[in-house]
């Protein structure tokens, strides 16, 4: 017997009986790297840190808190230098470059044990949760950042042409 409640059951010739009901609702865990390209390792370690705890692994999904939080510090930080030195191409540059390495870097740390364990345990067979909400979230989010970021370019040259 297994510690996970949601393992699969074995079939009589060592494989997964197919059945998905006994599986938690998982998000796909290589969709979720992937759909960090749009919308970044923010996105992907939130639907990881979802996944962990639905699988039950508490420690897993705190590292991938981690992750959420370290990320999204890492956008604000950013983000206020693209504000702070808007004539420097090279932020720009460097932040595009820093944040994909970031992503590299979460696949091999972190997101690649979910994607193998998931794999491992469940194969195809799992409950896979709908995109359409998490999806909607991030392209709102998007959308908000950019709202800011218009806000405070205007704020910024209204400031520049009072001084």
């Amino acid at each position: 017997m297994t510690d996970n409640p949601y393992a699969p059951p074995q079939a009589t010739n060592g494989t997964t009986s197919g059945d998905t009901r006994l599986s938690p609702p998982l998000w796909n865990p290589s969709a979720a790297v992937a759909w960090c390209l749009l919308f970044g390792i923010i996105f992907g370690s939130w639907i990881h840190m979802k996944n962990w705890q639905m699988l039950g692994q508490p420690a897993k999904a705190a590292a991938s808190k981690r992750w959420l939080i370290g990320s999204t510090l890492l956008f604000l930080v950013s983000f206020t230098l693209a504000f702070a030195m808007p004539e420097s191409g090279p932020v720009g540059t460097f932040n595009f470059f820093f944040g994909f390495a970031v992503i590299i870097a979460w696949y091999f740390i972190s997101a690649r044990d979910q994607i193998r364990f998931v794999a491992t345990t469940y194969g195809k067979n799992y409950q896979h949760r709908s995109w359409g909400t998490p999806l909607l979230y991030g392209l709102l989010v998007i959308i908000g950042v950019g709202v800011v970021g218009a806000i405070a370019g205007i704020v910024a040259a209204v400031a520049n042409r009072a001084a």
